[in-house]
């Protein structure tokens, strides 16, 4: 079955389905595929700012061996990128990489009981840690989904993850822009840079299921 898509989405899901060797050679992570669990899209509430607990969504997140990488795509017509090889985040796609760590950190590989006990630790917490949005509700879908996640997280490292941002660059073979080395912002990530096929469909990209 060939499955047509355009853009960064389905770009991002071609580079994953097609190219993660590529993309844990560029990290040098010496993960194989048989290693890695992944999480293409994964919602966590679309509401923002800093009174909601909601944070949008990762366009990925790889498991690997020892490493655990939130990832945001952009491709060359993304206007985030810029003609001086520098992509600039929006404040609250840095904020969802700071949370979501912290979510890791804190549960998936803490100490805490139950969901009741680290809501009301998480204020002083997030304080700390220079994070302003509040912990999901106890009993909420936003909470579900985050202890779901979590959870698979939990299982599929025997030991607290190293945890990376990571950028996946997608461009065609007509540059019009220089490829981006650095990402705006006090979250530090690492930039993966990769070619997309030319196609005979237009601007559209298919992948073979």
């Amino acid at each position: 079955m060939k499955l047509y898509g355009y853009g960064e989405d389905a770009l991002t899901l071609w580079a994953l389905k097609m190219k993660l060797p590529e993309i844990l050679e560029a990290l040098e992570d010496n993960s194989t595929l048989s290693d890695c669990e992944l999480f293409f899209r994964p919602s966590f509430g679309r509401r923002g700012g800093e009174k909601s607990s909601q944070f949008g969504e990762f366009d990925f997140i790889i498991l690997a061996r020892d490493r655990l990488y939130l990832g945001e795509s952009k491709w060359d017509r993304s206007p985030e990128v810029t003609d001086i090889g520098t992509i600039a985040l929006r404040e609250e796609q840095i904020t969802r990489h700071k949370l979501f760590a912290f979510y890791v950190r804190h549960w998936a590989v803490g100490q805490y009981c139950s969901w009741e006990e680290f809501f009301k630790a998480a204020p002083s917490l997030l304080e700390q840690e220079k994070i302003k949005k509040p912990l999901a509700p106890t009993n909420s879908l936003l909470t579900e989904n985050l202890m779901t996640v979590m959870s698979i997280i939990r299982k599929h490292f025997s030991h607290e993850p190293q945890i990376h941002n990571i950028l996946l660059y997608l461009y065609g073979s007509a540059k019009e822009k220089t490829i981006p080395k650095n990402v705006e912002g006090e979250e530090e990530f690492q930039v993966v840079a990769l070619q997309y096929p030319d196609s005979n469909t237009g601007n559209y990209i298919f992948i073979e299921i």
